[in-house]
């Protein structure tokens, strides 16, 4: 009976939200193409929810509406998609419209998953969204991790950083994200200090495992509890999510690193815990328990959230801004990825999709929808990448058809296509592996 219980709780928490999640963007994509098409009077022989046999559905206007047993996304089935199957002077045949048709029917399903991303990034920030507050603050150095790059270049707590690389970094989002696409590089940090700018050699540290650049100073954000963990030290003291962690054993904590180095290195020695909560201070004393190497109680540090929540017309504002930052960062990825600045480890596979979705479902609505907006976003991009069998690929065959005034040969067309097939599964491959290997890095 244990046994179904643990498996059934499996598939509630991973294998439910990663179907979700890709059924929501796979088949938004797929209706776009569908919508074009019944628009364009393009015969549509197949609208698929799921993929494998068929288990059940109906047929109107043409199509067969089916419902099919692997529940991963969808897909659609427009009559006449290969020379093989055309037919001669068949209006219904997508490849007997003009070139215009073509290239709407093709491109529609990144638009779908543009707008999926779009809407429903309005939804999320008028439903509010939990978010840090320091992100959007100056990046006044808090702490610094010892014997760390940021030690030997100089920076000292209070330091203003103004700009990493030539790059202006105005907020601590700005400095995380240009110290995460720049792993193992060394770069010169611009630094107010006491009224001076200073310039210092910054060497940014890379994470093994994902090849992004590490952080070695941290802002003095404060720190409070987040998710808690039953049957633990922290649970059993009292602690209560939103809690602020004034002091360990008479030190300030001002940083997440700072709780983490108390905690860790104290597992049986009982710790001397100062609380706010509500505007008033209390004491607890908590002792780690042994988990491995390090010691634990059994909490989530994170640091103090604000909820926002935006009215309609700015929401709407609110989402197109931060759906094009969000491409602008997979756009700026993929440069240094071409440049060799960063590497392939920084992708994420299916593997890295089933065990994210599992995990934002447990966060919560906010964050799962978020990161279900996400994906649409990089599906939509990536989708119009030119390359064959990308529906990109197909529009950039349109457009040097075009160009040249003459359609390709059917010959041409399936060697481009085989290859482009080639390329995506290697590359499929590679990601796959690269997923594996964070999970079992020996």
């Amino acid at each position: 009976m244990s046994w179904v219980v643990t498996h059934v709780s499996w598939i509630w928490e991973f294998a439910l939200p990663f179907a979700v999640v890709l059924g929501v963007v796979v088949l938004f994509h797929e209706f776009g193409h569908y919508l074009v098409a019944k628009w364009l009077r393009i015969t549509v022989e197949v609208f698929s929810v799921g993929f494998g046999p068929r288990i059940a559905g109906f047929r109107r206007g043409g199509t067969d509406y089916r419902l099919s047993w692997v529940p991963l996304g969808g897909y659609v089935k427009l009559k006449g998609e290969t020379p093989e199957e055309s037919t001669a002077h068949d209006p219904g045949d997508l490849l007997s419209r003009s070139r215009l048709q073509r290239f709407l029917v093709f491109v529609m399903g990144a638009v779908f998953n543009l707008i999926t991303a779009y809407v429903l990034t309005v939804v999320i920030l008028m439903m509010g969204v939990p978010e840090a507050i320091y992100p959007s603050q100056p990046p006044v150095v808090g702490e610094v991790e010892e014997d760390s790059p940021a030690v030997t270049a100089g920076i000292q707590p209070g330091d203003r950083i103004l700009s990493i690389g030539g790059q202006p970094v105005p907020t601590w989002k700005d400095l995380e994200l240009a110290v995460l696409l720049n792993p193992g590089q060394t770069k010169e940090v611009v630094l107010e200090r006491a009224g001076q700018r200073l310039t210092v050699p910054l060497a940014i540290r890379a994470d093994g495992r994902n090849s992004i650049g590490i952080q070695s100073f941290y802002p003095a954000t404060g720190v409070v509890v987040g998710d808690l963990q039953p049957g633990r030290p922290a649970m059993e003291a009292g602690l209560r999510r939103g809690d602020r962690i004034v002091s360990i054993d008479g030190m300030e904590m001002t940083t997440i690193p700072k709780v983490f180095k108390a905690i860790q290195g104290s597992a049986g020695t009982p710790l001397h815990f100062v609380i706010e909560r509500d505007g008033r201070t209390f004491e607890k004393i908590i002792t780690p328990v042994r988990e491995g190497e390090k010691g634990i109680i059994g909490f989530v540090p994170t640091p103090p959230m604000t909820t926002r929540r935006y009215a309609f017309l700015e929401a709407l504002g609110g989402s197109f801004t931060k759906n094009l930052e969000d491409a602008s960062l997979t756009f700026l990825t993929l440069k240094k990825l071409f440049l060799r600045e960063l590497s392939l480890r920084t992708f994420t596979g299916p593997i890295g999709l089933y065990l994210a979705s599992g995990a934002m479902a447990q966060e919560g609505l906010v964050y799962f929808l978020r990161f279900i907006a996400y994906v649409s976003l990089q599906l939509g991009i990536i989708n119009l990448f030119p390359i064959p069998p990308l529906d990109g690929g197909h529009v950039f065959t349109l457009l040097i058809e075009g160009t040249i005034r003459r359609d390709l040969s059917a010959t041409i067309k399936e060697r481009v296509m085989q290859a482009g097939l080639v390329l995506l599964l290697l590359f499929m491959a590679t990601v796959i592996y690269l997923d594996i290997s964070r999970l079992f890095p020996r």
